[in-house]
């Protein structure tokens, strides 16, 4: 079983909606293929906290990835922390 952010848009008010699906997949070599999702949910982050996800500084694990994989990570990370989503 996997987990992840399919998607998010910002909205008129700055908040977050964001897409966290469950599903099956195949471990390839640390990368998940061939991801089936088998349920979604939508999850909501307020207009202050989507601002300090979209502020925040890039790190060193941001180097390389595009500005939406950099969004999808540090949503999925908030959600974790805020205890939002259990993985």
């Amino acid at each position: 079983m996997y987990s992840a952010i399919a998607s998010y848009s910002t909205q008129e008010d700055g908040s977050i909606n964001a897409k966290y699906v469950i599903g099956t997949g195949t471990d390839n070599d640390g990368v998940v293929t061939d991801f089936t999702p088998i349920i979604s949910e939508y999850k909501w982050i307020d207009a202050e906290a989507a601002k300090a996800i979209n502020d925040a500084p890039f790190t060193k694990e941001d180097i390389g990835k595009t500005p939406t994989q950099i969004m999808l990570a540090r949503i999925y990370n908030h959600l974790k922390e805020t205890q939002q989503i259990y993985v």
